[in-house]
């Protein structure tokens, strides 16, 4: 039986004292009220006021016992079916159960915190007491410890360098009486193997440390949010004093802070306040809660960490344990994992003619584009976190190449990037960003004054429409913008950049209260 049919609806009524009869065809079941088809009706037939209350009712009626019969259809050919088998039973039991399980709220699961969710609530709640403290000392005292075995790796791995380079050159210096050509590629080969060894030794030893205080300092905040609520005098103390006393002793070195030029603006959408607070602190304080910070950082279209900026910006990343979020190559693994999935939905966006970014201009085989759909190209940008960084907890790596080392317009695959990077960051409580904002992290011989300065009139402009827009969308309450310049920028470049910013952005004008008392 169909789910709706078409029922002819008669109705005989007098009219100017002659019989007449109404043919309708009626929808069945018919989704709007009996009224509304009457007075469609009244007006399509030109039919006598007097009869419309009647007709209303009869109309009623007959949709309704239509309906009824419908449905007893409906409902014995179904019977019908299960008794001889066309239907499955056990099928039919399971998609009710997930109809009302999913889509009724008297019927679903509880819904149960996962051990994640659980502990980012008991450390979001210890980091704003007084364990706060206590926790940014445990996690310094681990961080000295992972330094400590740090120095011990580039160490060994210097000393093995330097080993290997003067048996390398000894070897070269004798070849042809000591040493033969052959003999020299397998002192070379041997030498490399050597090297990967000791590296991947470290990198296990490394790995194990990070792991097993990731292990103890989540078990330790636990106990003591246990303590914290079982008894009024915290024993935390007592703990991290037994955790430490444990600990190698490792001493930190003397990092002196490089003078750099800043100058701040704050960019406001709507109201909102930032209470100043020291760059760790704000950082673990704002850990879990919808005032976080992110930092967009120039890469290349490679998914690794083993050059230029990437490594440098790992090396950050090991220093530390990350206690909250998967070290750094366990997030590019899992985002290698959903590029190959990216990769086929553009792919399949390109044969559909959606996008033409991916299509070349040879000929290439299916194996090709397999291999250029999974990869990334300007313009795309992944996502990690972090919660062992100063002043950042998410990373936006934005590919770049070289075309941004000339001219660029509005519609430049960074720039459109940058109006995706604000809204997710407006999407997703990230209200304050660091935009690099020549576009490159390092001063170039190319980059005159002029050039510079129209670049950072191009991403002013850029950056302030595209906040305005996502102010329209409500929702966000603030976001404030850094930019930042390369290192090694001259005092009157920083200068006139700095000017420009009030001419592009409106300067709010403090209202200045006096007292006379």
């Amino acid at each position: 039986m169909p789910l709706s049919i078409k029922k002819e609806f008669i109705y005989t009524f007098t009219s100017k004292d002659e019989e007449s009869v109404l043919r309708v065809p009626v929808d069945i079941p018919y989704s709007q009220p009996a009224r509304d088809l009457t007075g469609r009706l009244v007006f399509e037939h030109n039919l006598p006021c007097y009869i419309e209350n009647d007709l209303t009712d009869k109309l009623g009626e007959f949709i309704q016992r239509e309906t009824d019969k419908l449905n007893d259809d409906n409902a014995t050919e179904a019977i019908e079916k299960v008794r001889q088998g066309q239907i499955d039973v056990d099928k039919l039991a399971e998609a009710w159960q997930k109809a009302y399980t999913q889509e009724v709220k008297e019927f679903a699961k509880p819904e149960e915190v996962s051990a994640e969710q659980q502990f980012s609530e008991v450390y979001h709640s210890l980091i704003h007491s007084p364990a706060l403290e206590t926790l940014l000392n445990l996690e310094h005292t681990y961080a000295l410890t992972i330094e400590d075995l740090i120095h011990q790796r580039d160490q060994d791995l210097k000393h093995l360098d330097e080993r290997q380079q003067e048996e390398m050159q000894e070897a070269v210096r004798n070849v042809g009486t000591s040493y033969t050509d052959d003999q020299i590629n397998r002192l070379a080969q041997r030498n490399f193997d050597n090297s990967q060894m000791i590296e991947t030794k470290w990198m296990c030893e490394l790995t194990n440390q990070q792991e097993i205080q990731r292990r103890e300092y989540r078990e330790w905040v636990m106990k003591v949010h246990e303590d914290t609520q079982g008894s009024n005098t915290p024993k935390y103390m007592q703990r991290v004093r037994a955790m430490t006393s444990n600990l190698p002793e490792a001493e930190e070195e003397e990092r002196h802070a490089q003078i750099r030029m800043e100058e701040s603006f704050t960019i406001i959408l709507g109201l909102g306040v930032m209470v100043a607070q020291p760059q760790r602190l704000q950082t673990a304080m704002s850990l879990y809660s919808n005032t976080l910070c992110g930092m967009i950082m120039l890469v290349d279209n490679r998914l690794n960490s083993y050059t230029g900026l990437k490594k440098e910006f790992a090396k950050v990343c090991e220093r530390s344990t990350d206690f909250h979020f998967p070290n750094l190559e366990k997030q590019f693994t899992k985002i290698e994992e959903e590029l190959k999935h990216a990769g086929e939905t553009r792919k399949k966006s390109v044969e559909d003619g959606d996008k033409v970014s991916l299509k070349s201009s040879g000929s290439s085989s299916s194996g090709d584009n397999q291999e250029k759909s999974a990869k990334l190209f300007t313009g795309d940008f992944y996502i990690t976190k972090h919660s062992n960084l100063s002043e950042v907890h998410t990373v936006f790596h934005l590919v770049t190449d070289d075309t941004v080392r000339g001219d660029i317009t509005s519609r430049h695959p960074i720039i459109l990037s940058l109006r995706n990077i604000i809204k997710l960051c407006c999407r997703y409580d990230i209200t304050t960003l660091t935009i690099p904002l020549l576009l490159t992290h390092e001063m170039l011989e190319e980059m005159t004054i002029p050039w510079c300065m129209k670049r950072a009139e191009l991403v002013f402009k850029c950056t302030k429409g595209f906040m305005m827009e996502m102010a329209t969308y409500g929702g966000v309450e603030s976001l404030t913008i850094q930019f930042l310049v390369p290192l090694g920028i001259s005092e009157e470049l920083f200068a006139g950049i700095s000017n420009m910013l009030p001419s592009i952005f409106r300067l709010s004008n403090p209202v200045m209260a006096k007292s006379y008392t």
